[in-house]
């Protein structure tokens, strides 16, 4: 789910500095709390690894007692992640399911998923075609600052993320809406504000009624998620998501965030 999030980043090249950041979320659903998450991010030479947990609270509990744990490691240059691992371990209840990717420069070398995917007759199964060019869920939502190709500036909703979790293959376009800049929770700086388009493709996607026929999702209504920018870093971290389904409004807050020295504790 939605949840928390923890992420580690190592970086070491002569133009790279280490960096730590741990970002905090609260997640609501229908304005009632759902979830927590926290997001910790340390950056050492030349290599990052990224940790993301999250779980149900409050009486969401009661029907859903869910956590999880996500991991993501790879190569950091220049404010670029290219992620080599994967891993997932996800819990609700007595149900739990596991995810590893092996990658090599946006390609799927090897992946389990413990138990296999049980997918309806409307879900299109994870092919060889979908293992390419690709970015874990992690590595995608650190989004690079750095300029692209014939470019003299990028911003964080410049681009098209194709992700793949193990569980489902998509693309997420992002879309700019606003710029800006904020003080709160911790964080001060320069923030972006993207419209996201999801476009399903593959795997556990659509609940099985026919929605992942490869076209933008109409499950899930508006979503804006704002960014902050990280200067020492070249990086894009969410600050915030607000979005609009069938079934009642989706935020997720930033409650405290730190770096640097100030960070309550590094990853492990």
């Amino acid at each position: 789910g939605l949840g928390a999030c923890c992420v580690s980043l190592a970086i070491s090249g002569t133009a790279a500095a280490d960096g730590d950041i741990r970002a905090s979320y609260a997640i609501a659903f229908a304005g009632l709390p759902f979830a927590n998450a926290t997001l910790d991010l340390a950056v050492r030479g030349s290599v990052y690894t990224a940790r993301v947990t999250y779980q149900t609270t409050g009486a969401t509990r009661l029907l859903s007692d869910a956590a999880g744990v996500a991991t993501s490691d790879g190569a950091y240059k220049g404010g670029r992640l290219t992620p080599a691992g994967f891993y997932l371990d996800h819990r609700n209840g007595r149900r739990r399911q596991k995810v590893a990717l092996g990658l090599a420069d946006g390609v799927v070398k090897t992946m389990t998923v413990d138990p296999p995917l049980v997918l309806t007759s409307d879900q299109p199964p994870i092919e060889t075609k979908h293992l390419s060019a690709i970015a874990d869920p992690l590595s995608a939502l650190l989004i690079s600052a750095v300029r692209g190709e014939g470019k003299t500036e990028i911003g964080a909703c410049d681009r098209t993320l194709s992700i793949l979790d193990g569980l489902r293959r998509y693309d997420v376009r992002l879309e700019p809406q606003a710029t800006g800049s904020t003080s709160q929770k911790g964080f001060s700086g320069p923030t972006t504000i993207c419209r996201v388009v999801l476009k399903p493709l593959a795997g556990l996607i659509g609940g099985g009624r026919g929605t992942n026929s490869g076209v933008p999702n109409t499950d899930v209504g508006q979503i804006d998620v704002t960014f902050g920018r990280i200067n020492a870093l070249d990086l894009y971290v969410p600050m915030s998501l607000q979005a609009r389904t069938q079934y009642g409004a989706v935020s997720v807050i930033l409650t405290e965030y730190a770096d640097g020295d100030s960070k309550p504790g590094a990853p492990r």
